[in-house]
C-alpha cells in the first residue's frame, strides 16, 4: 500500500496525498523548504528539508550565479547588464609617481647626490697652484657645476610637486647634463687660449671617463626624455 503524506499549509492540513500528488503541491509554494509535513511512521511533524525522499524532490538547487551587476550608488545613473563587461574593460586612470616614474624619481635624487659628491671631491683635491694660476677658469667651472645643480634640484621640486613645467624642465636637464662636459672643456680652452695662445682643439678631448659619462648621458636622454613627453602617466600626473 502506497504512503499517505499530509502538509499543514498555515492553519489547515492537508491530504492524505500520494508523493506524486504532495510533490507538485509542495512546488506552487515559495519556500517549500520549511513546510512541516507528516506520515504514517513519523513521531512528529517534520520540515520538508529535514525529509531527504521529499526535498531531494521539492527543494532545487540554486542557478549558477551569473556576472553580477553593479549596484547604483545614489546619485548616479545605474550600469545596465550589457554594459557591465564594458565597464569592467575600462583602464584604471594612471597617476601619481608610480610606475616607469619612481625610478624617475630615485634617478633626480641619486643625481643630485652624485652631482654634489663630483663637485666636492674635485674642489677638495684641487691644487691650489692651479687655482693661483687659472682663477676664472676654475670659478668659471664652479659656476657651470653651480647651475647644473640648481636645474636638477629646481627639476626634482617640480616633479614631487607634480607641476605642470616638469617635462620641460627635464628635457632641459637632460641636454645641460650632455653639453656640460663640452662647455667646461671649452670654457678652460678658451681662458688658456687667451692667457698662453695654445690651440683650442687641443684642449677639447674628452678622457675616457668623461666619454663614458657622455655615453651614458645621451642613452639615458634617449630613453627617457620620450617616456617623460609622452607616457599617459605622466599627463595625468603633473597637472598643478
Amino acid at each position: 500500500m502506497a504512503e499517505l503524506w499530509y502538509y499543514a499549509e498555515g492553519v489547515e492540513t492537508r491530504g492524505p496525498l500520494s508523493v506524486g500528488e504532495l510533490i507538485p503541491m509542495l512546488g506552487r509554494i515559495a519556500d517549500p523548504r520549511r513546510v512541516m509535513i507528516w506520515r504514517q511512521g513519523f513521531e512528529d511533524w517534520k520540515p520538508v528539508e529535514d525529509v531527504l525522499e521529499i526535498a531531494q524532490q521539492v527543494i532545487r538547487s540554486p542557478p549558477v550565479r551569473g556576472e553580477p551587476s553593479l549596484s547604483p550608488v545614489p546619485g548616479e545613473p545605474a550600469v545596465d547588464a550589457p554594459d557591465t563587461k564594458a565597464v569592467k574593460n575600462l583602464k584604471p586612470k594612471l597617476t601619481g609617481l608610480g610606475g616607469w616614474l619612481a625610478i624617475v624619481v630615485i634617478g633626480q635624487i641619486v643625481g643630485i647626490l652624485r652631482l654634489l659628491s663630483a663637485m666636492a671631491q674635485y674642489f677638495a683635491t684641487l691644487d691650489h697652484q692651479v687655482l693661483a694660476e687659472f682663477p676664472v677658469i676654475i670659478w668659471g667651472e664652479a659656476a657651470l657645476n653651480a647651475a647644473v645643480l640648481c636645474l636638477a634640484i629646481y627639476t626634482t621640486i617640480l616633479l614631487l610637486r607634480r607641476s605642470r613645467p616638469f617635462p620641460r624642465f627635464f628635457t632641459l636637464q637632460m641636454i645641460a647634463i650632455i653639453l656640460m662636459p663640452f662647455l667646461d672643456h671649452l670654457w678652460a680652452a678658451s681662458m688658456i687660449w687667451l692667457r698662453t695662445g695654445d690651440p683650442v682643439s687641443q684642449l677639447l678631448t674628452l678622457d675616457e671617463s668623461e666619454t663614458r659619462q657622455l655615453i651614458q648621458a645621451v642613452v639615458g636622454a634617449m630613453v627617457w626624455i620620450p617616456y617623460i613627453r609622452r607616457s599617459r602617466r605622466v599627463r595625468n600626473t603633473f597637472t598643478r
